[in-house]
């Protein structure tokens, strides 16, 4: 089954006109998640957030069912009866002529905009919208996931479990956390992510910690004794051309 997560972002502009982004995020069973946005001239966000919907089904294999999963109700009526509120009816019509002739089997589905496939969804569509596009949709992707563990069976003592899954290869690494060190426990952990980073790589991190991704955007703030750790982290992943994405918070 292939997924869809879908977002949009609407502004009226001063001469009444409407301008629009859309985000795309595409699940494969087997295959990283791809990521896609655009701008749009659009009468209002949920015209903007159909538009997401046809380019879905448009990116997904043919002949397979797809499952759309948004957080706007007009589109998932949209979707299910193939009309849509006033305003919306071409476009829906325009959505499931696509996917008739694509041979896809697509429904649509509920889901809140604090899950992080929509967070990501939502980001593109407002990058979109602002004409900033997204400088990480070209780079190799890889999902990264931090667990820190009070002891870990390797160590005896506190550790991180960091994973990172990139096209072909997966990574696991069990890294021993130091409860003195003036670097925060959850910090050392994405420092060790990061240092697994291949150049060019967007990393994209769950479950780091409020404070892990607050002293990566912002290594002034970190202690004298770890402000250098995660200077020279930060100065080693610009090099490198490595960027780092958060989804939630661990």
């Amino acid at each position: 089954m292939n997924h869809a997560f879908v977002d949009a972002s609407w502004q009226e502009q001063p001469d009444g006109q409407g301008l629009g982004g859309w985000g795309l995020v595409l699940l494969r069973p087997g295959q990283l998640a791809a990521r896609y946005q655009g701008q749009l001239d659009a009468p209002d966000n949920n015209a903007a957030e159909l538009r997401a919907v046809l380019e879905a089904v448009r990116a997904a294999p043919a002949g397979e069912p797809l499952t759309v999963h948004t957080d706007n109700q007009a589109v998932i009526v949209a979707v299910s009866r193939g009309r849509g509120p006033q305003g919306l009816t071409e476009a829906s019509r325009e959505v499931h002529e696509e996917s008739g002739d694509r041979g896809l089997s697509l429904r649509a589905k509920y889901a809140p905009r604090t899950g992080r496939h929509m967070q990501s969804a939502h980001l593109l569509a407002n990058d979109a919208r602002k004409g900033q596009g997204t400088a990480s949709l070209g780079l190799p992707q890889t999902d990264v996931l931090i667990e820190q563990r009070p002891v870990g069976p390797e160590t005896g003592g506190p550790e991180a479990r960091v994973s990172l899954r990139r096209v072909g290869e997966r990574v696991t690494a069990h890294v021993p956390l130091d409860p003195l060190s003036p670097l925060p426990p959850s910090a050392q952990a994405l420092l060790a992510a990061v240092g697994l980073a291949r150049p060019g790589e967007h990393l994209t991190v769950r479950r780091a910690s409020k404070v892990a991704q607050a002293l990566w955007h912002r290594p002034e703030r970190a202690l004298p004794g770890a402000y250098p750790a995660v200077a020279q982290a930060r100065t080693q992943a610009d090099e490198q051309g490595v960027q780092v994405e958060f989804l939630g918070v661990g």
